[in-house]
């Protein structure tokens, strides 16, 4: 099948590239590369007088390499002579006399496809719903087919080192600084293109004349300083060496020619397939996109017909989930203690969206339609019908047993699906009139931009429940996970464990600003001690008072916590300790208990403390029936929870070491440190006495 079709208009004299690689989206590889360079030598040939770009694939422009290509044959060798040939048809066709412009119809130019349209087109025309970025930094590698020195040169180093760093994706808007990409009315990208081929016989953009400098040329004296600045900041992880390559091909390419500059890049790039920590990335967002949708299998039964949703509370939480149930295009019953408090929220959801429309994320359009769908109220009469119920109330046990019975009184056939994310729910269908209708809806805050929703069932939550709950969810294209009850089920238990592990490093004298600096080091996006305040230690503290309560011996609650909340040092969105750049907080750390005799571990063994402890709990979350699949473990990890992703998850992450070594290491700590997380599952032996010690994902 051919990937890229050539067309030639006779009476413009315009050829039109259109691009269609197989699978559901466009993606780069050998078969494309090819035809592209055959493409351009044949519209040379033929001296057309422009190029237009163009996919034939609905939402889907070319969105960057393919990566289960790459992955079959992970050789640093091969990619670099693939990547070699893919610099050799962009500049073929960067290079050719006649001009090119791409047309984009709310499609996506992501990767590969993104660096094709700065380097080779002198323009882009895009209706508003097209995105182009550079997110290759969220598969472990870095944008290395001229996207960086395109951008570089068209946008300033700043704003590249943002765009590349972040593994940013654009609205079309955006790019418009660049004067480059035009932001069309839907359904004119390609006339508009054509005839701007035709209005401009010659080549306009910057990066084909070396003649014309970087936008930001009055800043070079600048540029050392930038770069620094983003070393500090990125290449704190030495698990994460595509930063650090990233940045040393931008650095090296800041006084060279163009396409030298683009060329010297792939040194420092191709190395990456053979590196384990970007094949965890590579294969982490290829099990997000390929395995999560087979997870969350709730067997045969049909998921009710769901087109309302009423969501009670409409606090921080029961906005995000109010807000992504109309994104969704449900309609939503947006219940509080009374009108104006419910009518508060809504107007809320749209005070937030209101930014991402001025920033052209958003349209007004889509931001209007969402809040007609919302219908605050007091009402419990309109739980009349209603198929869904989300409860998103405070974490109270009692609190949240009277809300499921008066929505039961209001529609007693309603299915019931509680936000809580540490209460069992089989404690919460205690007494209910139909337990079978109670099943657990855990979202992640915040919850219009976590991808994960955690759908727990509860010992009598029916199959028709689990599956209209695992229905929603994937309607809010959200990555469900299933897991099974019991206290915190799978994420709320071992980010606890997590943050608690923080405390103990503390209590055993390690700073706890160098405790938060040591889990960056290790990969993590937010350190334990850090979140407790920006998360609020109110609600971690009665999180684990009630994981204790129900976990008895097998969960250690550090002393120093409560004696932080009895204080009033609870965070409330600020961190307690300590804060960048000033002095810390000496009354707060006078709360830290110390633990005495217990020996403080060197900065290696703290990092491996947090990463150990994690993966510890997410083991023993098989021994208790919560988790019975290894990809769930890792996506639940990772994007729920914050697992370092450049391990995978923690089922890749003890796999990479080894099950052996890693219980070994967990009885060493357990018994220099005392902690009953570092206790090791029994899945470990299990797996140990069955001959597994390697490749569980």
């Amino acid at each position: 099948m051919s990937e890229l079709t050539y067309g030639r208009d006779e009476r413009t004299g315009v050829a039109t590239f259109a691009i269609e690689t197989p699978g559901p989206v466009n993606t780069i590889g050998a078969g494309l590369i090819a035809e592209l360079y055959a493409a351009v030598q044949r519209a040379n040939r033929e001296g057309v007088r422009g190029v237009l770009l163009v996919s034939t694939k609905p939402r889907s422009f070319l969105d960057g390499a393919n990566l289960v290509e790459i992955r079959k044959n992970p050789s640093a060798f091969e990619l670099e002579h693939l990547v070699r040939r893919l610099h050799d048809a962009l500049a073929a066709l960067a290079r050719s006399p006649f001009p090119v412009a791409a047309a984009l119809e709310d499609q996506t130019a992501l990767g590969g496809g993104c660096e094709l349209l700065l380097w080779c087109c002198d323009h882009v025309f895009a209706s508003a719903g097209s995105k182009l970025g550079l997110p290759e930094v969220n598969v472990g590698l870095f944008p290395a087919a001229g996207g960086m020195e395109a951008l570089r040169r068209l946008a300033g180093l700043q704003a590249t080192l943002d765009v590349v760093l972040h593994g940013r994706v654009l609205p079309a808007a955006e790019l418009a600084a660049t004067g480059v990409v035009t932001v069309v009315p839907a359904g004119e990208a390609r006339a508009r293109a054509v005839q701007w081929l035709l209005d401009h016989p010659g080549r306009t953009n910057r990066n084909h004349d070396p003649a014309r400098p970087p936008v930001d040329e009055a800043a070079r004296a600048e540029w050392p300083a930038m770069i620094k600045r983003a070393r500090a900041r990125f290449c704190v992880c030495p698990e994460k060496p595509w930063f650090r390559a990233a940045l040393d091909a931008l650095e090296e390419g800041l006084d060279r020619p163009f396409e030298e500059a683009v060329r010297a890049g792939t040194r420092h790039f191709a190395p990456l397939i053979e590196h384990p920590n970007s094949q965890c990335k590579i294969d982490l967002f290829l099990a997000t996109t390929g395995v999560a949708p087979r997870l969350a299998d709730p067997g045969p039964a049909r998921p009710r017909d769901v087109e309302t949703v009423a969501v009670v509370g409409a606090g921080l939480m029961g906005r995000g989930i109010a807000q992504v149930c109309a994104d969704a295009g449900l309609r939503v019953v947006l219940l509080d203690v009374d009108d104006a408090t419910a009518r508060a929220g809504r107007d809320r959801i749209g005070a937030e969206l209101e930014p991402l429309v001025r920033k052209g994320k958003w349209t007004a359009e889509r931001r209007a339609r969402l809040l007609e769908r919302i219908e605050p109220t007091a009402d419990r009469g309109r739980l009349a019908g209603v198929p869904l119920a989300i409860e998103s109330v405070f974490e109270d046990l009692a609190l949240k047993r009277r809300v499921l019975a008066e929505v039961r009184a209001a529609n007693p056939e309603i299915v019931f699906a509680s936000n809580t994310s540490t209460l069992p729910i089989d404690e919460l269908a205690e007494g209910s009139a139909r337990p079978e209708r109670v099943v657990g809806m855990h979202y992640f805050s915040p919850v219009p931009l976590m991808p994960l929703l955690e759908v727990i069932r509860g010992p009598r939550t029916s199959p028709e429940a689990l599956a209209t709950a695992v229905a929603v969810g994937r309607r809010q294209k959200k990555t469900v996970i299933l897991v099974g009850d019991g206290p915190g089920f799978y994420t709320s238990r071992t980010f606890g464990v997590y943050v608690l592990t923080g405390f103990f490093l503390a209590e055993a004298g390690i700073d706890p600003w160098e405790v938060d600096r040591l889990a960056l080091e290790a990969g993590f996006p937010q350190g334990p001690l850090d979140v407790y305040g920006t998360a609020g230690g109110n609600v971690i503290f009665h999180a684990a008072r009630a994981m204790k309560e129900r976990m008895g011996d097998r969960l250690d609650v550090p002393e120093s916590l409560e004696r932080m909340w009895r204080a009033g040092y609870v965070g409330a969105g600020k961190p307690c300790f300590y804060r960048e750049g000033k002095e810390p907080d000496r009354s707060a750390l006078e709360h830290l208990a110390r633990r005495s005799g217990a020996p403080a571990p060197d900065r290696e063994e703290a990092k491996e403390m947090l990463l150990l402890a994690m993966t510890n709990e997410a083991f023993r979350c098989v021994d208790d029936g919560v988790l019975d699949d290894w990809y769930t473990m890792d996506l639940g990890a990772v994007l729920g929870i914050g697992f370092p992703d450049c391990w995978h998850g923690p089922a890749r992450y003890a796999s990479l070491r080894g099950l052996r070594v890693v219980r070994d290491r967990l009885r060493a700590l357990h018994e220099r440190h005392g902690m009953a997380c570092f206790r090791p599952a029994r899945e470990f032996d299990r797996l140990i006495a069955c001959g597994v010690d390697r490749g569980l994902v």
